[in-house]
Parts: structure tokens; sequence; C-alpha cells
């Protein structure tokens, strides 16, 4: 899927935990510098009682931090790994290493088992439409009526491929619980 074997092979996946907590932080805050609270995303998250499973990386180029990914699933859909808190450092975009990335967590999560792959983002974000979309991810509108507050303006698409070799069926705007994200999120502005 890539056309750098020499860089997919030299990034790497490390394990956010305490003691990078602020590292990855620092590097999310980069990423997406609009959004505030970003800071305690990991504490929230980790918090989630809707969340079964949640695993996040720093991706590393050779020694660097060019960005990071993530594994999370719901309790009620523990087939379906879900992508969360993706993306690369500014100055490493545009090399493909977005699209590797994204491969190599695909692949980590058809590891661990799940059959699904899903990710939601919304409208703004065209340079990652692009790249799901060049990846074989089968795009929906996700327009949840009882999913959204005052937060969410902007139109959210879901993402999704199959693990296995069975047709991806589509998410059919089940909740996501992205209002309650959003509520967690607005108590820290």
């Amino acid at each position: 899927m890539t056309s750098n074997n020499y860089d997919e092979d030299k990034i790497n996946f490390v394990t956010i935990n305490q003691e990078n907590l602020n590292l990855a932080c620092e590097i999310q805050n980069k990423i997406f510098p609009e959004e505030d609270a970003r800071q305690n995303f990991i504490e929230q998250i980790n918090k989630d009682p809707y969340r079964k499973e949640m695993d996040y990386y720093i991706v590393y180029l050779k020694d660097r931090p060019i960005g990071v990914t993530g594994i999370y699933s719901y309790n009620e859909y523990p087939e379906t790994a879900w992508l969360g808190w993706f993306g690369i450092l500014e100055e490493y975009r545009n090399n493909g290493y977005g699209g590797i990335v994204l491969d190599k967590t695909i692949e980590l999560a058809k590891r661990k088992g799940y059959i699904k792959f899903r990710l939601y983002t919304d409208e703004y974000a065209k340079s990652a439409h692009k790249l799901y979309a060049s990846r074989g991810l089968t795009k929906e509108l996700y327009d949840n009526k009882d999913d959204k507050d005052k937060f969410f303006i902007a139109d959210v698409y879901i993402y999704s491929i199959s693990l296995t070799n069975e047709p991806i069926d589509l998410w059919n705007n089940k909740i996501l619980g992205l209002k309650e994200q959003s509520e967690k999120e607005n108590l820290y502005k």
C-alpha cells in the first residue's frame, strides 16, 4: 500500500503511559491546536465507561516522535476497533507517513482479533477524507440527532472497513457517545 518500504520499516508505535503522557499530549496539541482540553483527553477517555478497550501510541520515525494513533472499542460492539487520537505532525505530512501509520493501525486491530475497523471525522478534515478513501474505507454520514449538541456543528462521517473477507456493514447512525465526549471535553475549557 505504501510507496516507501524503507520508511515503513522505521515507523514504530510506543504505548502511551504515565512516563510519556506529557509528550503524547504535546504532540496531540500540535496536531489539533484548535481543540481545547486535549491535554486531558487520555485521562477522560480512560475513565469512559462506554469503552471496552483503549490503546494509544506515540508514533516514531526511527527515534523521532512524528504523531499519535490509537485503537478503542465500545462495550456494545466488541468486534469493532475504532481509530482514535490519530494524527501526524505537520512537518512530517505529505511524505506518506499518515498512510503508513493508518495501515499499521488497521493491521494492529486485525492482529488483536477485531473484525471491523471504523473511525469518525468531521467534514473539515479534507486530507483525512482522501486518506481514508485511498485505503478502501467506506464513508457514511453520521446524523444521529440524539448524539449531537451545540458543539457539533459540522457534519460527521464514519469510515468503515472489514478486517475479514466479509463485506462491511454500515454503522447506520447507532449512537457513538459524541455528545457525552463533547460535554466532558468542554468541562476543561
